[in-house]
């Protein structure tokens, strides 16, 4: 299968998940996807590869779904496939999962307390590691993925 085929397959994959969340906004949630850069870009040092960023965030999603117990889906698919959604806007300094949260609120979706955190800190080592289960699903599918990446890339040069 192509680049192109895949990186197809995978923006197919991500709005279908989205058009079946239960959440007020998202639409605007899919009106910002698709005007943004979220299908084409990578990410900063993993999945650099154009449409790397929607990649990841399916290999995120999976994992959860894989690993998560009784999570419920829709805030699965939410910590998952928008988690990174900052990296589709440059940033002052203030992290991506910030900027997640800002896009997700200028769209209207309501997040619960938990996923507020979690997207927001998802990256954070704090005691909420240990007593959040989403964040701890996602924290771990977040590095699983982007190890993966790492390893079935190392020793090969940066493309420019």
């Amino acid at each position: 299968m192509s680049k192109t085929d895949t990186q197809s397959k995978n923006k197919d994959r991500i709005l279908e998940i989205v058009n079946g969340l239960d959440r007020p906004g998202k639409d605007a949630v899919l009106d910002y996807l698709g005007s943004s850069s979220y299908f084409t870009r990578g990410c900063y040092n993993h999945h650099r590869e154009r449409g790397g960023l929607a990649a990841h965030s399916l290999e995120v999603y999976d994992h959860m779904c894989a690993h998560a117990g009784s999570l419920p889906p829709d805030g699965i698919a939410v910590a998952a496939l928008f988690h990174d959604l900052g990296k589709t806007r440059r940033h002052d300094g203030r992290g991506h999962g910030i900027i997640s949260l800002e896009i997700l609120d200028t769209c209207g979706v309501p997040l619960t307390r938990d996923e507020r955190r979690d997207i927001g800190k998802h990256h954070a080592v704090s005691l909420g590691f240990l007593t959040c289960p989403l964040r701890r699903a996602l924290s771990l599918a977040d590095s699983r993925s982007t190890c993966l990446w790492k390893r079935a890339h190392r020793g090969r040069k940066r493309s420019k």
